[in-house]
């Protein structure tokens, strides 16, 4: 099963629930989460001798037979992964069920978390490919359930989407379609709750803090996606020497951070550079995301709402703009002839503020500069006119 969703939108969450749910039935058999600030787990270099490690614990009769198979060949993790899975694992699992030392009919299960943080898109797609083809043949393809839970990158997507492997997957997408904000919510009033009964300066909260109103803003700024309700409940509550109803006035700007090292937002800065970070043309992607997030949100245009719309006023070919904004599926939803969405409303925020954002930053000025003579050289292929033009501070185009 591939379980896929936003960025921050709780798979991880989810994905660690299962493994203790499976663990507790006796199903789990090995887990692997990759993590991108981690050097030991950013990579597939530890990947297959984990699992092997874990069945081995897991199913104490396989342990000879796996240690046995690097004995023989002691340069076995230098191989592919798909010879190390059967090798290791495959081959090592169907001689115990051919000896009928395991005959539960329990199945087996094996959860990858973060596939995304692994470095390299050719490694990502290459464990799911190895994963398909090292079990596809085996017995134990009845017995075995892999969940792998990631980002919808345009790369993955590509490799779950073969006919031939179609009759193994199955999908999950962690969408609107299951009231996010609902649990959201929920989990914002849980969190609020703990604080109020466990800080350590909780007797300086005042009793009806925090207002519904207040819980109802900051469950819209999640747009759907935890990871936005778990940052702001870590900074409000993280910090016993703070007074938690004081830094959620810092997370709604009504006072401003002591110092530079308060940072409300580090855990989201770290995802929007990691995923801007991996575009390879950031420049043409901050032309598109100007448009998107101030000529639309703050102009007051709305007429460019689809990818086919931004590739006209951008005179690009058709279709560049999707392309543009398909290394940023985790965060941005863009297909074709549909209006391309902004899944986290706090990008926004990120981008415009150079402080959090750096190189990344979307200055105002210079986004609307840029439309500006965009739409000049449009008019001029309309109709031969002689004229001025400047722009207000308040973003108006006066000619």
């Amino acid at each position: 099963m591939w379980l896929y969703g936003a960025a921050g939108a709780g798979k991880s969450a989810i994905a660690h629930t299962l493994a203790e749910i499976c663990e507790t039935c006796g199903w789990l058999v090995a887990s692997f989460f990759f993590w991108k600030t981690a050097s030991e787990r950013n990579n597939a270099n530890r990947f297959v001798a984990t699992i092997a490690h874990q069945i081995a614990l897991t199913i104490p009769a396989s342990r000879e037979l796996i240690a046995a198979a690097v004995d023989y060949n002691p340069f076995i993790f230098e191989q592919s992964i798909e010879v190390q899975l059967s090798k290791l694992i495959i081959e090592p699992l169907e001689q115990l069920v051919s000896a009928g030392i395991i005959f539960d009919i329990s199945p087996f299960v094996i959860i990858i978390d973060g596939l995304d943080e692994c470095q390299g898109e050719d490694v990502q797609s290459g464990i799911v490919k190895s994963l398909v083809a090292a079990f596809r043949h085996s017995s134990l393809r009845i017995r075995i359930r892999i969940l792998i839970a990631s980002r919808p990158e345009v790369h993955l997507q590509s490799t779950f989407n073969p006919t031939s492997m179609q009759p193994h997957l199955s999908r999950l997408a962690l969408s609107d379609e299951y009231s996010p904000d609902e649990d959201i919510c929920r989990f914002l009033e849980d969190s609020f709750d703990k604080i109020r009964r466990e800080h350590p300066l909780a007797s300086y909260i005042p009793a009806s803090w925090p207002s519904t109103d207040v819980l109802r803003e900051l469950t819209q700024k999640s747009s759907g996606q935890f990871i936005f309700a778990s940052t702001t409940i870590k900074y409000i509550g993280g910090d016993p020497h703070q007074l938690p109803h004081r830094r959620l006035d810092v997370i709604r700007r009504l006072q401003p951070p002591k110092g530079e090292k308060d940072m409300p937002y580090a855990e989201l800065n770290s995802l929007y550079h990691h995923v801007l970070s991996n575009v390879d043309n950031i420049e043409a992607l901050k032309l598109v995301l100007g448009i998107l997030i101030i000529v639309n949100q703050e102009a007051g245009a709305v007429e460019m709402c689809t990818p086919e719309d931004v590739d006209k006023f951008l005179f690009w070919e058709r279709g560049e703009t999707r392309a543009c904004l398909s290394q940023l599926a985790s965060v941005i939803e863009c297909d074709a002839g549909r209006t391309i969405s902004i899944l986290h409303a706090s990008l926004s925020d990120f981008l415009l503020d150079p402080s959090r954002s750096h190189q990344f930053y979307l200055s105002r000025e210079s986004v609307l500069g840029d439309s500006a003579s965009l739409g000049l050289r449009h008019l001029r292929q309309q109709e031969h006119y002689n004229y001025s033009v400047s722009i207000l501070p308040s973003g108006e185009l006066i000619l």
